[in-house]
């Protein structure tokens, strides 16, 4: 039951993360047979991410190093999202969002840290939305894309430093595989 709790929280957390932020593009009324004029990676998204499956970010090696067992892809929250139970030392959480860049993220009240992901620039929070016992590492694939990590030491701690070096290390792991 601990564990449902603990991802029930981080699937809040994460739909917390990717709504509410500020919107792109043009709106344009239903039924229109207009095309798009750009289909540039800044307008549509990046086609790197449209194909990358969330649990395969994570291999089973690395799962094991962070102690971490069983992905699950998410169905309420669609195909971009995966979670890794740690078995009752926390969890992780993976977002591939193709369509959504890391500014766009609402991270609105949150101290966002400048980090590097190998090659990609992108940021941590510690303790977002005011949860000591988390962390998101947000890496900027693109403009218009990103992948969101969110590791949990567990609801039983307020360990954010450990949560912290969770996501920092998956975020290594994912990068490793976005190149």
């Amino acid at each position: 039951m601990k564990h449902v709790r603990i991802a029930i929280a981080g699937l809040a957390l994460l739909a917390a993360a990717c709504s509410g932020g500020p919107t792109t593009g043009e709106a344009k009324p239903g039924g229109t047979s207009e095309s798009p004029t750009s289909t540039s990676p800044s307008a549509t998204g990046d086609s790197r991410l449209a194909s990358v499956k969330p649990c395969e970010l994570i291999s089973d090696g690395e799962a094991s190093d962070l102690s971490i067992k069983s992905p699950t892809p998410s169905q309420s929250l669609g195909q971009g999202v995966c979670e890794w139970d740690g078995v009752g030392n926390g969890g992780l959480t993976v977002a591939v969002e193709p369509e959504e860049g890391a500014d766009s993220l609402n991270y609105e009240g949150d101290v966002k840290t400048p980090w590097k992901f190998g090659k990609y620039d992108g940021f941590t929070v510690a303790g977002a939305k005011k949860t000591a016992y988390m962390c998101h590492a947000v890496i900027s694939v693109s403009d218009s894309s990103s992948v969101q990590i969110i590791a949990s030491a567990g609801a039983a701690t307020t360990d954010t430093a450990k949560a912290c070096e969770m996501a920092k290390k998956s975020a290594d792991f994912v990068v490793g595989k976005l190149s």
